[in-house]
């Protein structure tokens, strides 16, 4: 089937909605939820823990970045902003 889980991650999200180097976070269970989805996590060099979580509350969506459990991040509808956040925490906070 697969010869990797790389591979695996990728087949599974034709839409793209994952990216290039984020695992698929929806069952970190160290992450109190509370109706929140965690879409994407990883471990920087730094030993930064990076997440990425997408929360809905009503009508809205909001996704935010949070690093080590801090939020550096929360903004309405913008996981694009948020992946670019992540990416740049994952890249040392480069100027």
């Amino acid at each position: 089937m697969f010869t990797n889980q790389y591979e695996e991650h990728l087949a599974s999200q034709p839409d793209n909605s994952r990216w290039d180097g984020f695992d698929r976070g929806d069952d970190d269970s160290s992450y109190d939820t509370h109706g929140e989805t965690v879409i994407g996590r990883m471990t920087s060099e730094a030993g930064l823990r990076v997440v990425i979580v997408e929360e809905s509350a009503g009508d809205s969506l909001f996704h935010k970045v949070l690093i080590n459990g801090n939020c550096v991040f929360f903004e309405e509808n913008n996981r694009f902003r948020a992946v670019v956040v992540a990416r740049w925490w994952m890249d040392g906070c480069s100027a």
